[in-house]
Parts: C-alpha cells; structure tokens; sequence
C-alpha cells in the first residue's frame, strides 16, 4: 500500500514540470497575437498573420507608389532650355503636371492592389468551399453515392436564385480603409502672343510620356450646328494614343484661343460659338463619358483636324517596341468606344485682349482733391500699368524683392469676377482651379531668345546656310536692332522669326555665298548684306571686330575669338583655313 501511494508523486513531478516549461516557451495568449506586437523591443511570437497590417515595422511605411522619377524643378530645368523667362508660369506649369503625373502613377498602384486583393479573396473563397465539402460530406452519401452532388446543385442553384435580388444599399467595408481620392487641377494660361504659352506645354509633353494634343477653340460650335463639337478634342487625344483608350484618359488636352469662346452679342440672339460652347464644355472638363466613333476618324469626310503628333510611347502607341500595339478597326467596321473624361488635364490658353482694362478699372481707384496721389490707369507702352506693389503680395513665386513689379503685369491680378466680365460663364470659371498670367517678353529676353536656347532662330539659320552651302556670320548690334524691331511690332518672339525672314531675304535668294554678314546698317535697311568668297575668312572677322571689337558667330561665342592675333592668322593661314 505505502508502495501504491507513492506511485503518483514521480506523475505529478513530471506535470508539475511539464507546466512549468511550457509557461517558459509560450503562453495562450501570445499564440493569438500576431506576428508582431506594437512595441518594437518584444520578440517574435509562434504564429503570424500574413492577413495582419500592422506593426510590420518601419521599412514597410513608405509609400506603395514609388519614388518618383523626376520633380517639378527637374521639369522646369527641361523647359528652361527651350523657353526664354516666364520664370513664375514655369513652376506653377511644372508644379500641375507634375501632380497630374503623380495621380495618375498612384492611380495605377491602387488598381494593381485592388486586383491583388480580389485575386486574394477569390483564393481564399475557393479554399474555404473545398475544405467545407471534404470535411463535412452529406450524412446519406455511404448509402447512396452521388446523391450528395445532386442535393449540393439543387442548393447552388437556390443561392443562384437568390442573388438576383436586387439589393440597393451597398454596405461599406469598414475593415478596409478606403483610399483618398485626388481631383486634377485644371489650368488656364493668360499672356500676350508670343510668349511661350503654347510652346512651355509643347516642350514639358517630351519629357513624360502621356498622350498629348492641342485643340483650337475658334473651330467649336454648339451641337447640331456647322463645325466641330467640343468632343473633338478627344478625339485627337485618342488618335495620339494610337486608340489606346486607357492612355487616352490620362492625357493632358491644351484648348489653345480659349478666349475666343467669351460670350458675344448676336442679332439672332443664338450664340453657338461661344456660351453654347462653354455650356458643352461643362461635363467635359469636370469629368463624363464621352462616346466616340472611330470609323469618322480614320475618314477622309471627318470633320477633326490632323493631330499634333507628340512622342508618346506607351502601350498603344505605334512607335512603342514592346508589348501589343493597338490598331484601330477597318474602315468598313464601325467601332464606339467610351472615354472618361475624369482623369484628362485641361489646359486653357489665350490672350485675353481687353481684360486688362477690366482688371485696372476694378484695381486702380481714381482719387480727387488737393494733394491726392494720381496713378496712370492705362497701360503704357510696356503693357504695363503703374500699380502698387503691395497688390501683388498673394501671388505666389513673385520675386525676392516685393518692391520689384518689373516681371508683374495687370493680368496677375485676374480674377474670377474679371472673367466672367470678360464674357465667361461662373459654371465653366469654377472648373479653373489655377490662374497664371505670362509677362510680356522686354528687349533683353528677345536677345536672348536669339542665341541662347536650343534651336535658337540664329542656329535654325545656321543650319540652313550651311546646306547651301555658306557660313552666315552675326554681329551684336545687329541683333540688338532685330530684338528691338521686333519688340515695336508687339508680338513677341513670333517677330523676331518675322525680322530674320526680311532680313535674310536676299542672301537666301543669292545663294550659294561662301561668306554672309549681316551687321546693324542691314538689319535697318542703309546698306545691303556683305557677301565674300572662300578667302573673304579674314576680312569677316575684321569687319566683326570694328563694329562690335569681338567675333560673333552663331554657333558659339566662345571659339571664333581665338583668331585674333597677327600669329594665329598666319597659322590659319598656313593651314589651309
């Protein structure tokens, strides 16, 4: 008996220190937690979720788009070798394409996560119905196989049947946080022409790749009347993305001459042109489904106009090397295909002759009495009126010096109350979420214009000269008569293509010239161009250095004036040069 009794004390031990390793190992409750707790200083427990979200640590908070590739002082660098000033249009330019780019990037990551997390579900669902039927087969199956896939159908079918109830409250899922959703930004650009407005978009569409298309508004009318409808202009968006039509709805559409749809009075009463064209262009640009006809574009009797081909290089686009290329249908077969609108950054441009009365007769208050400050209320011959500075205090990337309006016209100070004096109706200003005015281009930027960026009007006819063949050689002072003709004129950088045409006339004629000079008497018509022969070198440079005292040339300042001395004439000249 004594024996029997102390039997069950080495069992009990053995419990008692069973227990105890296992309070050391783990516990119930960290089984349950997942797989990592909110402190960072615990351990790993035994089991993890792969379901759970958080606390995965602090390489997994970044965020799910990616680094972007580029910025919006990158996109400005880009532009700035093209475009001439307009330093403050540049960034606000740069800054709005450059969200759009950013949306739509994160757009895509969305998608590509909700798709993976369908597919997930879907697995999950799969799994669960396949371990349900092998671990819980019908009670009758032993007895009479087959019967439980037949009760099996005759439930599926009921579930089927009862899907088809329309249910019209769609719950939310509120394990599942949703994500934010970012509008575009629409943009109008207001400035004189031939200021850049047209060609800073033209450069910043090279450097992302996204459809790209530019529409002329002079051209619309309201449906049912002659002339094109509003939705032409996507139409040649989708025509630049090769009919791609996911591409299509991430371009950007430029509606060039915007000002020329202003509400206009008519004998009729009728305004097709231009409030009808507003009202059409409502639902367009705040987002619709537009329905387009692709057998009218690829027609001979389509009413669009050829697109402006732009270097797109997405999937559809038919210079793209990699991937399907889409292709549009035959002509015999007629294809409708819907575009959302929702996505499309719209980019308005004019010139707004007339406005800057409008904002100077709300800006500039006329005072009287006896010591009262007089201010001139026209603009003067700069298209610049005398305004305060302390007027232009909100507008953003203004210059250091807030005393200094040199850059600051009138039209910065638009607002929507003067557009809609101007001839807009509030629904379609509203739809405007950025307002940029372009400053006039003064004597020194239309200097530059000509020599500094990439192909420059002296370089283009460089160029052109040389395949004659000739080398056509300017002087400074000629450029600075061409700059200030142009600037007479009142048309921007489009007279200074306008003064080198007048200017190089004849010589274009003469060809071929060996040698082409053209100083400052040329450029204001008291004598004719200076034409030489192979061996006129010398007497070129000569006739460079007594009118400005230093070679130019149109290539590079920077190599010509190193023949300038008595010894590297002569090594030229025993050169063969």
């Amino acid at each position: 008996m004594i024996a029997n009794l102390a039997r069950p004390r080495p069992s009990f031990a053995a419990s008692a220190s069973t227990v105890r390793h296992r309070s050391l190992s783990t516990t119930t409750n960290l089984r349950t937690i997942p797989g990592r707790t909110n402190t960072f200083n615990s351990g790993f427990t035994s089991s993890y979720d792969p379901n759970e979200d958080g606390g995965r640590g602090p390489m997994f908070s970044k965020t799910s788009a990616g680094v972007p590739q580029f910025y919006p002082r990158d996109l400005k660098k880009r532009v700035d070798e093209y475009v001439v000033g307009q330093d403050r249009a540049k960034k606000t330019i740069s800054s709005v394409v450059f969200n759009h780019y950013q949306n739509l990037r994160r757009r895509q990551c969305q998608e590509e996560q909700e798709f993976k997390r369908e597919e997930k579900l879907m697995r999950q669902a799969i799994a669960r119905d396949r371990n349900a039927r092998e671990r819980e087969p019908h009670p009758v199956e032993d007895d009479y196989p087959g019967h439980y896939d037949s009760v099996q159908h005759i439930h599926q079918s009921w579930q089927h049947a009862e899907q088809h109830v329309v249910d019209f409250y769609i719950p939310e899922d509120n394990d599942r946080e949703q994500p934010v959703k970012i509008d575009k930004s629409n943009i109008l650009l207001i400035g004189p022409t031939g200021v850049g407005k047209t060609y800073i978009l033209e450069t910043l569409s090279k450097k992302i790749n996204v459809p790209f298309t530019i529409c002329d508004c002079n051209s619309f009318t309201q449906a049912g009347y002659i002339g094109q409808d509003v939705e032409t202009c996507i139409e040649r968006l989708l025509i630049e993305a090769n009919y791609d039509i996911k591409a299509a709805e991430h371009g950007i559409v430029v509606l060039d001459e915007f000002d020329k749809i202003a509400k206009r009075e008519t004998m009729n009463g009728r305004d097709v042109g231009g409030e009808g064209v507003q009202q059409a262009l409502l639902k367009l640009v705040e987002g619709t489904k537009v329905t387009i006809n692709i057998k009218d574009n690829r027609s001979t009797s389509s009413r669009s106009a050829s697109p402006i081909t732009t270097n797109y290089t997405g999937p559809g686009s038919s210079s793209s090397t990699s991937g399907p290329q889409a292709t549009p249908p035959s002509p015999s077969k007629v294809d409708q295909c819907t575009i959302d609108t929702s996505n499309i950054l719209f980019v308005m441009c004019g010139a707004f002759v007339g406005l800057d009365k409008v904002i100077l007769n709300r800006v500039s208050k006329p005072t009287m009495g006896f010591g009262s400050e007089l201010r001139n209320r026209s603009p003067s011959d700069n298209n610049q009126a005398d305004l305060p500075p302390k007027l232009f205090s909100h507008i953003p990337h203004r210059p250091p010096n807030p005393n200094d309006t040199s850059k600051l016209t009138a039209l910065d100070l638009t607002t929507p109350e003067d557009l809609q004096a101007f001839g807009f109706i509030p629904e379609l200003i509203g739809r405007v979420h950025n307002i940029v005015a372009l400053s006039p281009l003064s004597r020194s930027d239309l200097i530059r214009i000509l020599t500094e960026p990439r192909n420059s009007l002296v370089a283009q006819y460089t160029a052109l000269f040389e395949t004659y063949p000739s080398k056509l050689f300017f002087t400074q002072k000629a450029l600075d008569a061409i700059a200030e003709r142009a600037e007479k004129s009142r048309t921007g950088a489009r007279g200074l293509k306008m003064e080198m045409e007048r200017v190089l006339a004849e010589p274009m004629f003469d060809a071929p010239i060996p040698y082409v000079l053209i100083t400052e008497k040329t450029v204001r018509g008291e004598e004719k161009a200076g034409y030489w022969g192979k061996e006129g070198r010398f007497e070129v440079q000569r006739r460079i250095q007594d009118e400005d005292g230093w070679p130019t040339t149109p290539q590079s300042r920077d190599q010509e004036p190193e023949i300038i001395t008595l010894e590297k004439f002569r090594e030229a000249g025993q050169s063969g040069a």
